[in-house]
């Protein structure tokens, strides 16, 4: 078996990391989505989103309840998805994920020193992918966010 050169080791080192650093961003998205579950379903619970569905069953005589209870909710879902962002962000994956990513970076720039024309080439197709699994991985949180969002909003009514 042929030796591995310096330069292969580094593109190896970068390409392992760029894979972690794509795992922990799936993983950061996968919190994100649970804890956007979870704040709809925090939400829901709410005593205002519970007034808010009695006051949409009396709507027709008490419109002005129910525009004043589905401010209040509109306020609580608010505070409710704020503290879930901090959640997620001070979670253990999201800082997993950073520290992946920062390994990412390092092996990547060594990689990109110690390599010839073919290994930065090699590298460049590595950030490619990752560039495209991150995207991959946060269009699919947005997706989720967004049908985690109108769900809410179907169940408040």
């Amino acid at each position: 078996m042929a030796r591995k050169t310096k330069a292969k080791k580094d593109l190896d080192k970068a390409t392992k990391q760029l894979n972690r650093s794509a795992r922990a961003l799936g993983d950061v998205t996968r919190k994100a989505a649970d804890v956007a579950g979870k704040t709809a379903k925090d939400i829901a619970k709410t005593s205002d989103a519970k007034q808010a569905k009695k006051a949409a069953k009396v709507a027709q005589t008490a419109v002005a309840a129910a525009a004043v209870a589905a401010v209040e909710l509109v306020k609580t879902a608010s505070k409710k998805s704020q503290k879930g962002a901090k959640k997620v962000s001070s979670s253990r994956e999201a800082s997993g994920a950073k520290k992946s990513v920062k390994r990412a970076t390092e092996a990547t720039k060594k990689a990109a020193k110690t390599t010839a024309k073919q290994g930065r080439q090699q590298s460049a197709e590595a950030i490619k992918q990752a560039r495209t699994r991150s995207q991959d991985a946060k269009k699919t949180a947005q997706k989720q966010s967004s049908r985690t969002r109108r769900k809410v909003k179907k169940k408040v009514g």
